[in-house]
């Protein structure tokens, strides 16, 4: 007859804090491991304990060390965002266990970050503006923009929305904000920030598509930027009962994006004289508004909604079109399939910063190359590879 197994001395309040921190059900985790749910609960409460087998399979289903679920109590973790930016009427939402994953990453690149930063000194500063999200958002975009640089004749000049996704990308990396593009529903989060004076850090989701992740990392840029923290409704207006504070937020953070992404002068420049009568009757062809944002590379909402700021349309028709669009088709996400280059993928979600920040900490002897490759989640010839492709963009 079979020996018995011995059983696991684990923690049951860390197992159970273990589990939540994913957002799994205790019915999910005994499917998981194929055990009567009664059992996972009392494992939790102390009635019993898993096996060694059955103690690693969970910490493998919650991602987390088998070492974690020894500890005396419950290790101290960085609160999750409040500031992340939905899809209308999904802000209320539980996250599930890819996003909860995704934030955590986020928080461990930026701890990474930050060490790095403060072992490189002043080498890497940060330029981050201030803004108040009580102020003129018009002049903030202005101002913001002069600090990174783009002119809107370079803008024009992009080849496309994915092309400017990238340079945007650049040039708040240049300012010193992290910039990370990781793997979590869209549905849930379009993004979040993650505010620090040594790494201040964006996340942003990968299977958006290129425009509307230019706005979230914008939206997400003046949350930093103002140093405000609250949670971020995808639609113009907030349709939840949130506080005034966070509404007033929220409305100067779209407003930011838009007029940094669109300038004032630049789009009333360039208008037509047809374009005088299609604001006197709110009516905004189509082909119009794909011209206009072919021009400054974001979406057509982004143009109507920064004709309607500039009252050149009205709410009304604004909310037609918008209802209009709605029904044309689901939201336009990046589609799977290819195969994955560890390289691309791990440059991707980093961020030529990071990567580079990375790289001189190890020319420095500050981190082996083990810890290089760790950090760049890559392996062997892939960590040259990342090196490599970070090098053709800072």
């Amino acid at each position: 007859m079979p020996s018995r197994s011995p059983e696991a001395e684990i923690t049951p309040e860390v197992l159970a804090w273990a589990r939540d921190s994913i957002g799994l059900k205790v019915e999910d985790a005994a499917m998981r491991l194929r055990v009567p749910k009664d059992r996972v609960a009392g494992w939790e409460k102390g009635d019993g304990r898993p096996s060694i087998p059955q103690a690693e399979k969970l910490a493998a289903l919650y991602r987390r060390p088998l070492a974690v679920f020894y500890m005396p109590a419950r290790p101290k973790e960085p609160t999750p965002p409040s500031d992340y930016r939905t899809l209308p009427d999904h802000h209320d939402s539980a996250l599930s266990p890819t996003s909860r994953l995704a934030i955590r990453k986020a928080q461990r690149l930026q701890r990474i970050a930050t060490e790095l930063a403060h072992e490189l000194g002043t080498a890497r500063p940060v330029r981050l503006p201030r803004v108040s999200s009580a102020g003129d958002a018009e002049d903030a975009a202005s101002r913001a923009r002069e600090e990174l640089q783009v002119s809107v004749e370079t803008q024009s000049g992009w080849a496309d929305k994915r092309v400017a996704l990238n340079e945007w990308r650049k040039a708040i990396e240049g300012l010193g904000v992290l910039v990370f593009q990781l793997d979590f529903p869209v549905e849930e989060m379009r993004g979040f920030s993650l505010p620090s004076s040594t790494a201040p850090a964006i996340a942003l989701s990968v299977h958006d598509s290129p425009a509307p992740r230019s706005f979230s990392m914008f939206h997400e840029f003046a949350h930093l930027a103002a140093r405000a923290s609250a949670l971020c409704d995808m639609g113009w207006r907030s349709s939840g009962p949130a506080p005034a504070p966070v509404i007033r937020t929220e409305v100067f953070c779209n407003h930011f994006a838009g007029a940094l992404l669109v300038p004032r002068d630049a789009l009333l420049s360039r208008m037509a004289a047809g374009d005088a009568v299609a604001a006197r009757d709110s009516d905004w062809p189509d082909e119009r508004l794909r011209e206009l944002a072919r021009v400054f590379k974001v979406s057509r909402d982004v143009i109507l909604r920064r004709l309607l700021t500039l009252g050149l349309t009205t709410q009304t028709y604004y909310e037609r079109k918008r209802r209009e669009w709605a029904t044309e088709r689901p939201a336009r996400l990046e589609k799977k399939g290819f195969k994955r280059n560890p390289a691309r993928v791990s440059l991707g979600e980093r961020g030529a910063r990071l990567v580079s920040m990375l790289m001189e900490s190890y020319s420095q002897g500050n981190i082996t190359y083990a810890d290089l490759a760790d950090y760049l989640g890559v392996k062997g010839k892939q960590v040259e590879k990342v090196v490599e492709l970070a090098a053709r963009i800072v």
